[in-house]
């Protein structure tokens, strides 16, 4: 076994699965809304006072270290103990990358990737690509598919394999390939290596 695999299934154990769901459930309980086939990572962050005034829609993805706050005290002290909250809203379709921050009062999509590390602090248009801080608009959704395409059609491509057992770790020669076909650009895998606990998927599963 190798070390990646075993640090793998280190972590592996220090998620609590069954603690995980049973806060998200609490989450919908208190108002939370969830569509269909949404992936949240145990990473994710959703706003514990204020579930009810949060939607995701169907097909969204959160990625480790998203935040989705619906209330803002920055001015409390100075405004004569005054609190803002607002709801946010993801509509279907919405990628949010690693340690983006969504702040109160926003919409955003359908169809929309947010950069990770970037702050949305106002609605982001439906087909957008958006990054920075604040969060800026730099490619339609569309246009940002149709490049990933053409690339994928010109670098090189692997299969997935299931992390989890260990395949990536006896098949050498791939990761060989995998880091000569890296050393120039991006390389390509077909399906996802890892669902658990990387990713948690569809909550009613």
């Amino acid at each position: 076994m190798g070390i990646m695999t075993k640090l793998f299934n280190r972590f592996k154990k220090s998620v609590n699965k069954e603690k995980y769901f049973s806060t998200l459930e609490d989450l919908k309980r208190r108002g939370l809304k969830v569509g269909k086939n949404v992936i949240i990572s145990p990473g994710a962050r959703i706003d514990f006072n204020y579930p009810y005034l949060i939607t995701i829609g169907d097909n969204c993805v959160l990625s480790p270290g998203v935040r989705l706050i619906a209330h803002d005290s920055t001015f409390y002290s100075f405004s004569g103990g005054y609190m803002r909250v607002g709801k946010i809203e993801l509509k279907e379709n919405c990628i949010i990358g690693t340690n983006s921050l969504i702040l109160p009062g926003v919409t955003i999509g359908p169809n929309v990737v947010v950069v990770a590390g970037s702050v949305v602090n106002k609605d982001i248009p439906p087909n957008s690509c958006v990054a920075g801080v604040p969060a800026r608009f730099y490619s339609s959704f569309d246009s940002y598919m149709e490049k990933m395409k053409e690339e994928i059609k010109q670098r090189p491509v692997f299969d997935a394999v299931d992390i989890e057992k260990g395949e990536d770790e006896r098949d050498t020669e791939r990761k060989r390939k995998i880091t000569e076909g890296a050393s120039d650009g991006s390389v390509y895998l077909k399906g996802r290596e890892a669902k658990f606990p990387i990713w948690l998927r569809a909550l009613d599963d």
